[in-house]
């Protein structure tokens, strides 16, 4: 069996576009599926696969780690970003087909399963139907009582923990002082967000009662004295983690001496190359690969290393609901598995792409015993959906 075709396909996924890869064999209906989605540089990542494509047409698509560390050679000049990103939506795929050829799901090929079902977190709980309410057909979030009312669905839905972001909600105004959407340069916590920010926690914890995971996402939003006031102030409400970005292990360690606030980080990481100095100086609590980013080949790897770590595992999984099989095959054997993301407010479409969608009750997820990833995608669904233009990019 052959490699013979790499294809890629952007697709709408209602506020930020997902990209998939095929690959097709030489054996008659043996494809594999994969996602390497990328909210801001989906054409480059395609192309990048596309480049790859010439590099593994005609090999063994079973010889999978061999393929991993040949790309990995090919990209060594630029590790991570758009390349890995390129090479993990290859590796997915071809775990996809080793899967279908030998009649097993995935995560029995890494090792087996622990669990039969995994934990799910609400993401983007408020931020989303605050930002894009009118574009997915939702009931808009626009005040701290549209927080409580969402607060009610998450525990009708069984869901037993959320992750939320910082939102210009009507009746904080403030939440924007200081800050600048996608900038690393802004720093500070100025007292404005952080009063927003602990109104919006303690709303939410408040209504969810003190047993429901909470998370409170700000990315590359405030450097190390901001992220520190940040963490500090939010201490009450017991958070499940605070997910904040660094490039600098040191900071992130001093953060975390600071507070008792946990923290979670390393969804914009790569590889064992870039976890490792955050891991040795057990700079935080929680790490959250993204999969889509890393490929089951090196997520695999990095959820063992951190358990050598005695450090907990919890995907980042903001993409299509086919991403979440992706991370359900690693997570499935992961001793150190704590939660995984899931966008509940998500495309309407999103089901319709899947020929198996996902089995979610009582917000968790049912792991799939059909081979492979244990779904395969519809292309005639995903060229009904082409990729377009998302606000947040404009």
């Amino acid at each position: 069996m052959k490699i013979t075709a790499v294809k890629t396909f952007l697709v709408d996924g209602g506020f930020r576009p997902w990209t998939f890869v095929k690959i097709e064999t030489s054996d008659p209906g043996v494809i594999g599926w994969g996602e390497c989605t990328d909210w801001g540089s989906p054409g480059p990542v395609a192309a990048t696969v596309e480049r790859y494509a010439e590099w593994i047409i005609g090999r063994d698509p079973m010889q999978v780690e061999a393929i991993w560390w040949d790309l990995h050679a090919a990209s060594v000049r630029h590790q991570g970003g758009i390349a890995w990103k390129a090479m993990a939506g290859i590796d997915n795929a071809l775990w996809d087909i080793r899967g279908k050829v030998l009649n097993a799901p995935v995560w029995l090929l890494l090792g087996g399963k622990l669990r039969d079902r995994l934990r799910l977190y609400w993401s983007h709980c408020g931020s989303t139907r605050f930002q894009h309410a009118d574009r997915l057909g939702l009931p808009p979030v626009e005040t701290t009582a549209d927080l409580q009312l969402l607060a009610e669905e998450v525990q009708q839905r069984g869901y037993t923990a959320i992750k939320t972001n910082l939102m210009a909600l009507t009746d904080l105004p403030d939440v924007g002082k200081g800050l600048v959407r996608f900038s690393n340069t802004v720093g500070d916590a100025p007292p404005p967000t952080l009063r927003a920010a602990e109104a919006i926690v303690r709303t939410f914890r408040e209504a969810l009662g003190p047993d429901i995971g909470i998370a409170l996402d700000v990315a590359f939003w405030f450097k190390l004295g901001g992220a520190i006031k940040l963490a500090r102030t939010l201490e009450p409400y017991d958070l499940m983690w605070l997910e904040t970005e660094t490039l600098d292990p040191e900071a992130l360690r001093i953060i975390r001496d600071s507070t008792q606030t946990p923290l979670c980080t390393g969804e914009s990481l790569y590889g064992t190359h870039d976890y490792r100095p955050y891991l040795q100086l057990h700079a935080q609590d929680i790490v959250n690969p993204d999969l889509a980013w890393n490929g089951i080949t090196m997520g695999k790897k990095l959820a063992d290393m951190a358990h050598a770590y005695d450090v907990l595992f919890a995907p980042h999984n903001t993409h299509s609901p086919f991403n979440s099989l992706i991370s359900a095959a690693v997570c499935a054997g992961a001793p150190n598995f704590y939660i995984l993301e899931y966008d509940v407010d998500d495309a309407p479409w999103s089901s319709d792409l899947m020929t198996h969608p996902l089995e979610i009750e009582d917000g968790c997820l049912n792991l799939s015993d059909r081979p492979g990833l244990g779904s395969d995608l519809i292309e005639s669904e995903l060229l009904k959906h082409p990729a377009k233009t998302y606000p947040w990019a404009r």
